[in-house]
């Protein structure tokens, strides 16, 4: 450990050794405060006196938590029953207040799943991230969406599950494209009766559930049986399938390694900067892998790192079975409950010293350096980009943060607006937002209009937020997708809210030609030669809130276009939803039908043809 000057350690220790008089021998968890009463750091303890006069002692420190000491000037304590107890609150507590000596990380964003709608009379498979729903089967989770996306492509090849809307399901007349490629056995037109497709429905999930071979010799004696009967085209149709499964065996299996269900976890540390992969093991089957790059508290050692790593992560997240680490853990008894809390069942936490499984982990500690050093590139390129921004606009304050504005409507509909946010590490995808216009005076059409409510519903929280965490948030430049027109509008909501950051505008340049953009600063029009790496870099930071900008657009134009009135109707299931719709052709011409036309449709009776004519005639 690194000695530090007893001087720099005074005041903090006086404070501290003027608290742990006062604390029981109980389990909870603290808050280490500087004199602005920011929280420095959080910490849990199985016992608090003991725990807390650690930090009431010059010797035995490392140089990180001697500058902790040396800055606390409170501490708040909070008594728990248990350990486990504290535990979970010590993670509530650091996702709160982000405390600048505690290992933080920073992407907790949820997995893709593949979920198989069971609720259902004809089961869909679909991608999906949330919470769960009763009623409906999951599987993984896939380290990415392009991952989930593949294997439910598989999954439709070789089971022809639906993968579509019930609004578009309910209302079809005749099976889609999907059908005709062999992806879907087109169970809304009747192609296939409800008892073989959940027959189909159970082989997907085992599949899913790595039970390959006995869905292989299920599929070998479906192609047998239809050779036998002379149905060729049938049997082809099974062997295709066989060897599709072989084919994703070779690919992904990893039996030989003798793992189900396990997290994998490497971790590479250089200096300050940390990389942590980790591989999704399921049903014998790697699928996928993801890096993190939580920050360390200002030199927090590597099994630190990983039990707060571990905590953190999996407190939003199940555990797999088995979580195998690159080194033991310093005491891991309470991480164990905790992990097997999650789980609803006994986790196991291994660190294997050679075989297969410590080759797994140099895989994945090899993973781990390779992405750090990418990010470590990344940032130093970032950075000499915002040093090069600065000095082109003449900007005296540094650049950390800038956000980028853009909207989104067709002739009015569905707008809406968004930001994306980029910092010296590259896009900070947790600072995207969407801002839905739903404010009736406002003209759908009017860009303007838009752009201020934006700004208004961004920066108007000055006005009701704390001011230091409201300030901490702000860009240091703001980019519009737009002209001078925007750039003013964008000003004057900044000036009535007293807030101070430069805007550049971006408008395309003549005849909207890609390359001669306008650019607008101050009172300054420019453009930067055809191949400078600033026009680039804007084009570049342009695209991607034009990439976000449209696919939020679009996710809510699908929705309202496939949302259906007869979905606001009482009584009226899927079932009674297809039946009208194949009947009278749209939810319109429904709406117009006479009790005497409701009551001609299969299944609608005397009360349900009651209950859509008020309904639609109220």
């Amino acid at each position: 450990m690194t000695k530090v000057s007893p001087n720099k350690f005074l005041e903090g220790e006086k404070v501290v050794s003027s608290i742990v008089k006062t604390l029981p021998n109980k389990p909870g968890v603290y808050r280490m405060m500087d004199n602005s009463g920011n929280v420095l750091y959080v910490g849990k303890a199985k016992n608090l006196r003991n725990r807390v006069s650690s930090y009431s002692r010059v010797s035995g420190h490392s140089l990180r938590i001697g500058r902790m000491i040396s800055a606390t000037r409170d501490m708040n304590f909070f008594i728990t029953e248990t350990e486990l107890e504290a535990l979970l609150l010590e993670q509530n507590l650091i996702k709160k207040y982000n405390p600048r000596y505690n290992v933080l990380l920073k992407d907790d964003k949820s997995f893709p799943q593949i979920a198989i709608t069971r609720n259902k009379q004809f089961p869909q498979i679909t991608k999906y991230r949330g919470k769960k729903v009763d009623g409906v089967k999951y599987f993984g989770p896939y380290a990415s969406a392009t991952a989930v996306n593949n294997a439910i492509n598989y999954i439709q090849k070789i089971f022809q599950l639906r993968n579509c809307r019930d609004s578009n399901f309910y209302g079809r007349s005749r099976a889609c494209l999907l059908h005709f490629i062999n992806k879907c056995s087109a169970p809304c037109v009747g192609k296939i009766s409800e008892q073989e497709y959940l027959r189909t429905v159970q082989e997907a999930e085992n599949f899913l559930l790595g039970k390959h071979t006995e869905i292989k010799d299920s599929l070998q004696s479906d192609m047998l049986k239809a050779s036998k009967s002379l149905d060729f085209e049938r049997a082809a149709f099974y062997r295709d399938r066989i060897e599709l499964i072989a084919k994703i065996q070779s690919s992904q299996n990893i039996n030989n390694l003798n793992v189900k269900d396990a997290d994998v976890i490497g971790l590479f540390k250089l200096g300050n900067e940390v990389c942590i992969q980790i591989f999704f093991i399921r049903s014998f089957e790697n699928r996928g892998n993801h890096a993190f790059f939580p920050k360390n508290g200002g030199g927090a050692d590597e099994i630190e790192i990983i039990e707060s790593f571990l905590a953190q992560f999996y407190s939003t997240k199940i555990p797999a079975r088995e979580i195998i680490l690159s080194s033991s853990l310093r005491s891991n008894e309470v991480l164990l409950n905790f992990l097997t809390e999650r789980r609803k069942s006994k986790v196991i936490i291994r660190s294997p010293s050679k075989g297969r499984l410590k080759d797994l982990i140099k895989t994945a500690e090899k993973n781990a350096k390779e992405a750090l050093e990418r990010k470590i590139a990344l940032k130093a390129s970032q950075q000499s980009l915002f040093d090069e921004v600065e000095k082109w606009l003449k900007i005296e304050t540094k650049i950390e943060k800038i956000e980028v504005y853009d909207n989104s409507h067709i002739q009015g509909s569905f707008p809406i607006g968004c930001l994306v946010a980029i910092n010296t590490e590259g896009y900070s995808k947790s600072d995207y937002r969407k801002y839905n216009i739903n404010d009736s005076s406002i003209n759908p059409k009017d860009d303007l209009a838009i752009m201020r409510h934006v700004f208004e519903r961004r920066f108007g929280k000055k006005k009701n937020e704390n001011h230091d965490d409201f300030s901490k948030n702000l860009p240091d430049l703001i980019v519009i997708d737009g002209g001078r027109n925007q750039m003013n509008v964008a000003s004057t909501v900044l000036k009535k809210y007293k807030i101070k950051i430069p805007i550049l505008a971006i408008a395309k340049g003549e005849k909207r030609n890609e390359g001669r953009e306008d650019f607008y600063f101050q009172d300054r029009i420019f453009n930067f030669p055809t191949s400078s790496s600033l026009l680039f870099f804007f084009q570049r930071i342009r695209d991607e809130v034009h990439r976000f900008a449209i696919g939020a657009h679009r996710q809510k134009r699908s929705t309202g276009i496939n949302k259906s009135e007869l979905d606001e109707v009482y009584g009226i299931g899927p079932k009674k939803k297809k039946e009208l719709l194949q009947h009278f052709g749209s939810a319109k011409e429904v709406g117009k039908a006479s009790l005497k036309d409701l009551l001609g449709v299969k299944g609608i009776s005397k009360n349900s043809a009651e209950i859509i004519f008020n309904h639609f005639n109220s």
